[in-house]
């Protein structure tokens, strides 16, 4: 179990009903893109979001709330055998503190439900936090894409792991 601290207050959060994993609304995209500005060069806009939540039909975006805050997210792609993670970020003043693992936790538990066989994912390959997290869930690089995040020239690392 991962040990999440109270942003507030800096105290570890023990009781489980601060903390709470649940799908995005619309409602959360200010406070989603306040936090994607803070995390990417290259963010996602508002229409990319309302997109996922709205139009597309093999999206699922999760929100990680702490005291009723949204903290982090994560948004996936269902395609059948497979899990895309396509965004995952958590707020920088809460990050080192295990909110990353939770969603990470989620989507993996997902994948095992519903039988899923492969999580794949694009990181940019100098995000050592990032590379971090998806070792620690056993995620290996299986390629690249050169000059994937534009703004930087930044490429990015193919990572996936079978699940079992």
């Amino acid at each position: 179990m991962v040990r999440v601290m109270n942003p507030f207050s800096g105290n570890p959060i023990e009781d489980s009903q601060n903390i709470r994993l649940r799908p995005m609304n619309p409602d959360d995209l200010d406070r989603v893109l306040n936090i994607e500005e803070r995390s990417y060069a290259d963010p996602w806009l508002r229409e990319h979001f309302e997109y996922e939540l709205t139009v597309s039909s093999i999206s699922k975006m999760m929100v990680l709330e702490i005291h009723q805050k949204v903290m982090a997210y994560v948004g996936i792609w269902l395609l059948p055998p497979e899990i895309h993670i396509t965004n995952i970020a958590v707020d920088p003043e809460c990050r080192y503190q295990g909110l990353g693992s939770r969603l990470m936790e989620y989507v993996m538990d997902l994948a095992y439900e519903l039988r899923i066989k492969q999580v794949t994912l694009e990181v940019r390959h100098n995000n050592l936090a990032a590379l971090a997290l998806y070792r620690k869930f056993g995620f290996e690089v299986k390629g690249m894409r050169k000059n994937y995040y534009a703004s930087e020239k930044a490429h990015a690392l193919i990572m996936s792991r079978t699940v079992r």
